[in-house]
């Protein structure tokens, strides 16, 4: 008995996420065997899109990206509506919480590129995918997705994280000329 409820420990352990900020390694990417899908991956000049990012309010996910290193400044939704109330146009740009509004800031703030978060599946079938969209069209221009496996292998930084960011880290290698890992 002692046994079966060490191993369901174990098992429940090793499928929760520990979120853990990484350092790249000397090659630029971060420690994972796993590879991520490349679901869309569209030809464009990413260094004329890097001076904002509109990213999750996620710690990890800021993190990281912080540790790659490529935008200039990263931004929350909170922190844009900061920005748009400051400088008073909100009457033009709204609420931010669709992607009318994503689009109206992209108008009438500034530039910027929006990484989100997804997932999509049914049953046990689920993808989590990072989505790199631009909001003055909502054209997604990069989209990668690992497999949510919550029985077997679990949904951690390793499995499931890591190569996402790598993927991107891949797609941000091939669309600049500026960056440096």
């Amino acid at each position: 008995m002692k046994q079966l409820i060490f191993l369901t420990l174990i098992l429940f352990i090793s499928a929760c996420s520990s979120m853990k900020v990484s350092e790249l390694d000397p090659d630029g990417r971060l420690p994972t065997n796993e590879v991520a899908t490349t679901v869309k991956s569209q030809d464009i000049n990413l260094d004329q899109h890097k001076t904002l990012l509109l990213v999750p309010d996620d710690e990890f996910i800021i993190g990281q990206l912080n540790k790659i290193g490529y935008f200039d400044e990263l931004m929350t939704l909170e922190d844009l509506e900061t920005k748009i109330i400051r400088q008073g146009l909100q009457d033009k740009v709204g609420s931010v919480t669709d992607r009318i509004g994503i689009n109206k800031a992209y108008t009438h703030y500034k530039p910027f590129l929006w990484l989100r978060f997804d997932s999509r599946g049914k049953g046990n079938d689920y993808h989590g995918q990072f989505i790199l969209t631009n909001p003055d069209d909502l054209e997604d221009y990069f989209i990668t997705e690992t497999h949510f496996d919550y029985v077997w292998s679990g949904v951690n930084d390793q499995n499931n994280w890591y190569p996402m960011f790598n993927a991107l880290i891949d797609y941000i290698e091939k669309q600049s000329k500026t960056f440096n890992k």
